[in-house]
């Protein structure tokens, strides 16, 4: 299953089982178990720009020296996803 498949599916199910009610909907519950089934599921919901202040965090923090380029992306992702769970 690609990984947008598997996304909605993520997010269909959690608001299935979150509030199994006709009327009245409890948006908020919904919502709340949408963002927990996605992290469970190994997905974050991130900002679609990265803010300067999250940026300079980065790179005054980043590995630097000889490192493969594919390790490099890997600690700056996780160097930037650490920071937005903090904030």
């Amino acid at each position: 299953m690609s990984a947008q498949k598997q996304i909605k599916h993520t997010i269909a199910e959690a608001i299935k089982k979150a509030d199994s009610s006709y009327f009245f909907e409890d948006y908020t519950k919904q919502a709340q178990a949408v963002l927990r089934a996605i992290e469970a599921s190994g997905f974050a919901v991130v900002p679609k720009e990265m803010p300067d202040d999250l940026a300079k965090l980065v790179a005054d923090n980043m590995r630097t020296g000889r490192i493969k380029p594919e390790e490099h992306v890997k600690s700056i992702l996780a160097l930037a996803f650490e920071a937005l769970k903090k904030a």
